[in-house]
């Protein structure tokens, strides 16, 4: 009799156990399932980002419609994820941008993206303070709502301090200081030295480097680019057209 409680009482906990690793094989399962789900969703995102950048032209809403559900997806499957929170306030960005009219302040709906945005990037921020993406995105919300105070240039302080070396930070910089460079416009003065810089180190990193020499063409400052950078390293004034001369 005590034999065959014994047993018993074996059988009972090597069953416990395979149903104990059964489980957890389907919840390793599942998560696996959830983060290629995640992954996908965050890569459709960013490469359409990428593509809007680089062809503002090719932007749409149906496009961004696409892209917040598609990050919407991957924002519920890992709520404390602080790049989904960055890269949601990134397409509220680009929704307010499809509503942008050259010359004209932000309208009502413009503004609700924006601060739709900014709600995404502060709590990147809470998530992953030390992450320049987001300070970057603070940064572009004050630009964008025309607020180029004090605060605008402590949310880029503390990108630099985050990431100088980051291509996100290289592509804001260039796009804004040479946006206030041909507008002639104070705020050209307070990041002439920012600019060159992240010239030479957008360049010079293939992240950023597509989008630099497109800001470059848009603004038409291939020849002022290329005096500023006329110490810099072959292997980046290379890309600038017309940069380097062969006598």
């Amino acid at each position: 009799m005590i034999k065959f409680k014994s047993v018993f009482s074996d059988s009972r906990a090597t069953s416990l156990i395979s149903g104990l690793i059964a489980l957890l094989a389907l919840w390793a399962l599942v998560l696996s399932a959830q983060q290629f789900m995640a992954g996908n969703a965050y890569y459709s995102v960013k490469n359409s980002i990428e593509k809007w950048q680089r062809t503002p032209d090719q932007l749409s809403v149906e496009g961004v419609d696409n892209a917040l559900s598609q990050i919407n997806k991957a924002v519920s499957a890992f709520p404390n994820n602080a790049f989904y929170y960055q890269m949601r306030g990134q397409v509220f960005e680009w929704y307010a941008q499809t509503q942008y009219v050259s010359g004209q302040l932000p309208t009502n709906k413009q503004l609700d993206y924006l601060n739709e945005a900014l709600v995404n990037y502060e709590k990147s921020i809470q998530l992953r303070p030390n992450w320049s993406g987001s300070w970057v995105g603070l940064a572009s919300i004050k630009w964008k709502k025309n607020e180029l105070d004090e605060v605008f240039y402590q949310y880029l302080n503390m990108a630099i301090e985050s990431g100088t070396q980051d291509a996100i930070l290289h592509k804001f910089i260039v796009e804004f200081g040479l946006t206030m460079f041909n507008a002639r416009s104070v705020h050209y003065v307070n990041v002439r030295d920012l600019l060159k810089k992240h010239l030479a180190l957008g360049l010079a990193n293939p992240l950023s480097r597509d989008f630099v020499l497109a800001v470059i063409a848009r603004q038409r400052s291939q020849k002022v680019v290329c005096r500023w950078l006329n110490q810099a390293q072959y292997s980046i004034r290379k890309h600038i057209p017309g940069c380097v001369v062969f006598n």
